[in-house]
């Protein structure tokens, strides 16, 4: 097993079982260190998930918000409003350091994790994306199209 997936084994370990608010499905807050737009809707940071412990390179997934993809658009305009929503969440988070996250709960892919991710001064990522026109209200379901 890589050791990066003992890691996010681990990190679920804990989510699943050192706090009473994971026995419901739902843990958090954490605060993320050195946190980087993946794209718009997903994030990688280090996380410290216990005293002394440390989930490193963990992608989260933010609730509340489908932005449009980079790395697998349908068409060439999703492209480049992927890579704007990005540029967005990058300079989102930096404006609002320090993240956390809540809610924290395993996403429907292995090794991602779904979050409401909040900046310092009490925004949700997933709001601003919304607001500034680079991202749509999302609860699961089927996405609609970034194409036109």
């Amino acid at each position: 097993m890589r050791l990066t997936a003992v890691r996010v084994l681990i990190f679920s370990m804990l989510f699943c079982f050192l706090s009473h608010a994971s026995w419901a499905g739902y843990s958090g807050p954490y605060t993320l260190i050195a946190p980087i737009a993946i794209d718009g809707d997903t994030l990688r940071a280090d996380v410290p998930v216990w005293p002394g412990m440390l989930a490193d390179d963990v992608s989260i997934r933010v609730i509340g918000v489908d932005t449009p993809e980079i790395s697998a658009p349908k068409c060439p305009t999703e492209k480049a409003a992927g890579i704007a929503a990005k540029a967005f969440a990058d300079a989102w988070i930096m404006a609002n350091t320090p993240i956390v996250i809540n809610n924290v709960k395993p996403d429907k892919y292995s090794g991602r994790f779904d979050a409401i991710v909040i900046g310092s001064n009490g925004t949700r990522l997933s709001d601003a994306l919304i607001q500034a026109g680079h991202g749509r209200a999302y609860n699961g379901g089927v996405r609609q199209t970034w194409c036109n």
